[in-house]
């Protein structure tokens, strides 16, 4: 104890004669009075200090944005942070340029009260400025109007930003040329998601040959608070790097992470990788799929590419007016097929097995309504079997917690399935907090709920 404190006389002392040291953490200070005997230590300390007089921190020196040179060509820093950023990284192509009809599509299929939430930030990753120079000016004759509402941001980077490209180990037997093309993709990624990193709160990666389905922003918001638990990624494609939806507080760890291996795997795999990182076991899946590959050919040597996703659906026809609710039930849900999938703005559907006698599905709704019809569709084209073959509807009132959700206290039955549908039509007013499906028997097939159609009446 007697040469812990001479250690901080002298310590007091060497500060009067500006040898600057500073130690924050008062345990700290005690385990070094502890654990060293002599000065020198603490001239060494000295020395770091005024080399680097900032103590490191994690948050800055390691979560914040990297520290990449960016040359705007379009468009500025918006003052405000937005919902919702898409990401695009775009090179010319020899034989097709995607590019004006990928945004045309972004923005063709967003309403005005989604424009206002969403920002478009395209990263022109040609090596040649001539090449990002034209693709540029293409693109303000065409979206200039965009521009000025601050919706389109064009950006690159500066060639010597990048590392080296050139003798890289061929991982997976790739040629030298398809192992280089990968690895700058993984680098125009990285830069491109880092320079999103403060723009919204949500940030998803598309590339520069897709088309968008109708209101897709509605679907993923709806998406979005459905989930119960934390996530780091919701795809909302089957295809490659198409439509990963990220927080974008993750987005400078991804950037690290994209750079760290740049030269290791195809960037689709590295995404994979990251949300594993981040103990998210499964890639949350939403169908069905908001955006659709267009491209005929690749951007690595003019390759032809034919790929589709078969989950795509361009546009959703509304059915009923939507009250907002909410959606759970007891019976087991097949892989992202869960109840939310019905109380969701889309096409999106329920899939449930194992269906008993006694399960239900219950819908919630968020307020108090009066409904003047309902309509409720199971089974699909694909699966006409998977409906609900003997089961009734009911409506209730008085909101309670369930052992799965909100549920109401007094049901009454109104209506029972017919051939996997039933339809009613109220006859007074009569206010209800919830709708029930039940299921009177069990049976072998498994059940879709794919419409749930409900009309409320006009004031």
């Amino acid at each position: 104890m007697l040469r812990c404190t001479v250690w901080r006389f002298l310590f007091a002392a060497l500060a009067v004669i500006s040898v600057t040291f500073i130690i924050t953490r008062k345990d700290l200070t005690e385990n070094y009075c502890e654990k060293f005997d002599d000065l020198d230590f603490y001239k060494q300390i000295s020395q770091i200090q005024q080399r680097s007089p900032r103590p490191f921190d994690v948050n800055e020196d390691a979560m914040e944005t990297l520290n990449v040179p960016y040359m705007y060509f379009l468009g500025s820093q918006p003052r405000a942070k937005r919902f919702f950023t898409i990401g695009i990284s775009s090179v010319k192509r020899k034989k097709e340029n995607y590019l004006l009809n990928t945004i045309h599509s972004i923005f063709n299929h967003s309403s005005p009260e989604e424009l206002d939430q969403l920002l478009v930030v395209v990263y022109l990753a040609n090596t040649k400025y001539t090449l990002n120079k034209e693709t540029s000016d293409e693109l303000y004759l065409r979206f200039h109007t965009d521009i000025d509402a601050g919706r389109l941001i064009v950006i690159s980077s500066l060639p010597n930003a990048y590392p080296t490209l050139e003798g890289l180990k061929r991982n997976y037997n790739d040629s030298p040329e398809r192992v280089k093309f990968r690895s700058k993709q993984n680098i125009d990624y990285a830069f491109l998601v880092n320079f999103c990193a403060n723009l919204s709160n949500y940030y998803i990666m598309l590339e520069d040959d897709v088309t968008c389905s109708k209101n897709f922003l509605t679907s993923i918001k709806g998406h979005v608070d459905a989930q119960k638990a934390s996530w780091t990624t919701i795809t909302f494609s089957n295809l490659g790097y198409i439509g990963k939806l990220y927080h974008n507080a993750d987005l400078s760890k991804l950037a690290r992470f994209l750079l760290l291996f740049y030269d290791e795997m195809p960037c689709d795999w590295l995404l994979d990788l990251f949300f594993k990182s981040k103990a998210q076991k499964e890639i949350l899946r939403a169908k069905p799929s908001l955006f659709q590959h267009m491209g005929m050919f690749s951007s690595f040597q003019s390759n032809r590419n034919n790929l589709k996703d078969i989950d795509f659906v361009e546009v959703y026809e509304k059915y009923g007016d939507n009250p907002s609710a909410s959606c759970f039930t007891n019976i087991e849900s097949y892989l992202e097929n869960q109840a939310e999938n019905v109380c969701n703005p889309g096409p999106s559907f329920f899939w449930g097995k194992n269906v008993k006698k006694g399960d239900y599905f219950t819908m919630t709704f968020q307020d108090t309504v009066n409904i003047e019809r309902i309509h409720v569709l199971t089974g699909s084209p694909d699966h006409p079997g998977d409906m609900l073959q003997t089961g009734f509807l009911e409506l209730g009132t008085g909101k309670t917690k369930d052992k799965g959700g909100e549920s109401c206290k007094v049901f009454r039955k109104i209506g029972e399935f017919i051939n996997g549908e039933v339809s009613f039509k109220m006859g007074k007013d009569e206010k209800s907090d919830c709708l029930r499906i039940s299921v009177s028997a069990s049976q072998n097939q498994w059940l879709i709920i794919q419409k749930v159609g409900i009309w409320l009446k006009k004031r």
